[in-house]
């Protein structure tokens, strides 16, 4: 069964996405003059019952943006509400790349059921840790 994004994480992941919504998709909060890393947010897509979002945490290296790290979630909508969906993770500086869900359009081609648990674990806890350290 695919995991998704617990009560709190969601609240904080929604926060996010209105933000990055008010602001044409995409935003860069910093709310700690720089004691943490800022956290980006942008909408990457958006349909009638999916959007695709990807929150990271960059910093730059040799003139290159390194994920530290990046995940993309998708939301969707039904009849059970809003459910987030993290299927992607990316840092740079250790070489991760890993999707755990493949889509094709709107629908899911295949998922990857333990990893996709991993990424949803990690999320709960960063999404934790953005709330703290951004005061969202």
């Amino acid at each position: 069964q695919m995991k998704i994004l617990n009560k709190t994480a969601t609240t904080t992941f929604n926060k996010l996405v209105e933000l990055a919504k008010a602001n044409d998709g995409h935003i860069k909060i910093d709310n700690t003059n720089g004691f943490f890393m800022p956290v980006c947010v942008e909408v990457i897509e958006e349909s009638e019952n999916l959007i695709k979002v990807s929150i990271a945490h960059y910093y730059e290296q040799n003139g290159d943006l390194m994920a530290d790290p990046e995940m993309c979630f998708a939301v969707r909508n039904d009849k059970l509400g809003c459910m987030v969906i993290p299927y992607y993770y990316k840092q740079d500086d250790l070489g991760i790349e890993r999707e755990s869900v493949i889509f094709d359009g709107e629908t899911f081609k295949g998922i990857r059921f333990k990893m996709q648990a991993d990424h949803t674990a990690f999320a709960n806890m960063w999404m934790k840790n953005i709330k703290g350290q951004q005061k969202i």
